[in-house]
């Protein structure tokens, strides 16, 4: 008989860290579902780690893609092999807490949600964090409690979100939280492999509006910040911007990652551009937004490259053509007199995040 839930988690290189997610899967309070380990042909002893596991635990699959596929197209390949009524992910370096799959899978059931979400905490190194105790991140969700409805605790989108989710400044909507009903991928398809960055948030957007969707309000997954990860390589909360680009590698990094940044805004905007969802109004203001999201991102590694004169004036030319501002010239006018010093004024715009 299928399972209930099939979970795909993407792997690449994660042999040190792979084995605490699947513990973490392996402890759940609900136990009818099969774990489908997607590797992108890794490397290390990924493979060893997982069969051996899986030789305990026969719920436990291993599947090796034929060609990289980046995170995006392993997630697709662990999809096409589910048997179960419904899908859930989790990164191969973070973990679930114990009964996430239980109270996601009651909270379908009850408010009659075709996908459900939950908050997470973030750690780095041994520091842990809930991102969502800020008077901000309070303030948000009882606005969208009250905006939207609740069942409970849960809140429950029937239509909005897609918008919601395009201007609010926090996010509450992650893939590692994510259960839906399988059948879903007839409507919405699989997840595009064109970016290793960011092609997850543009896969869960496609339910937004399309679905019922419940978002539990309390942490089921821990989110870890590490070194190797793709995103969050460093802690971001004590860089010092001036600092960066004296760091070639870390510069290079951050720039990488910018570029990955603006694929995946450029993206959501074709989704805006195409969205049945919104008014006219409401889709050139959205589209507004980010098109300054983009300039931003721009504007932001021109500022950590301004040591390279030619590299910085090319961002600044960059962030221009997505939308003008003036801190931007500014920045430009500065490179052209000479001085690529920092500047406190200069530093507060920038979105190294």
């Amino acid at each position: 008989m299928p399972p209930t839930v099939s979970i795909v988690m993407p792997a690449y290189n994660r042999a040190h860290v792979i084995s605490r997610a699947i513990e973490s899967i392996r402890e759940q309070s609900f136990q009818d579902w099969e774990l489908i380990v997607a590797d992108d042909r890794s490397t290390d002893r990924t493979r060893e780690v997982v069969e051996a596991m899986s030789s305990l635990d026969r719920r436990i699959r291993y599947i090796r893609s034929e060609r990289s596929k980046g995170p995006g197209g392993a997630r697709n390949a662990g999809m096409l092999e589910a048997r179960g009524s419904f899908l859930a992910f989790l990164d191969s370096d973070d973990r679930w807490l114990p009964r996430h799959l239980e109270a996601s899978l009651a909270a379908i059931r009850r408010t009659g949600a075709d996908v459900s979400f939950a908050l997470w905490i973030e750690r780095h190194g041994v520091v842990e964090t809930n991102p969502f105790e800020g008077e901000v991140e309070r303030r948000l969700l009882r606005e969208m409690g009250e905006k939207f409805g609740r069942d409970g605790e849960t809140i429950v989108f029937e239509k909005g979100l897609f918008e919601q989710f395009l201007t609010m400044p926090r996010n509450f909507f992650q893939l590692n939280t994510m259960v839906l009903r399988r059948e879903l991928l007839d409507q919405v398809g699989l997840i595009g492999e064109e970016h290793h960055l960011g092609e997850d948030t543009t896969f869960l957007m496609r339910f937004f509006d399309r679905c019922r969707i419940a978002l539990q309000p309390e942490p089921h997954s821990v989110y870890y910040e590490s070194e190797d990860s793709l995103y969050f390589f460093c802690d971001r909360r004590g860089l010092d911007p001036d600092q960066i680009g004296a760091d070639e590698k870390l510069q290079r990094r951050f720039e990488e990652l910018g570029e990955r940044s603006v694929a995946v805004r450029r993206q959501v905007r074709r989704q805006v551009e195409q969205s049945d969802a919104v008014t006219e109004r409401t889709r050139r203001r959205l589209l507004a937004g980010i098109d300054y999201g983009i300039a931003g991102k721009y504007y932001t590694l021109a500022y950590l490259a301004r040591r390279d004169r030619r590299r910085s004036l090319g961002y600044c030319r960059r962030s221009l053509a997505a939308k003008p501002h003036l801190l931007t010239l500014l920045l430009a006018a500065r490179l052209l007199a000479g001085r690529s010093g920092g500047s406190p004024m200069l530093r507060r715009a920038l979105d190294l995040w």
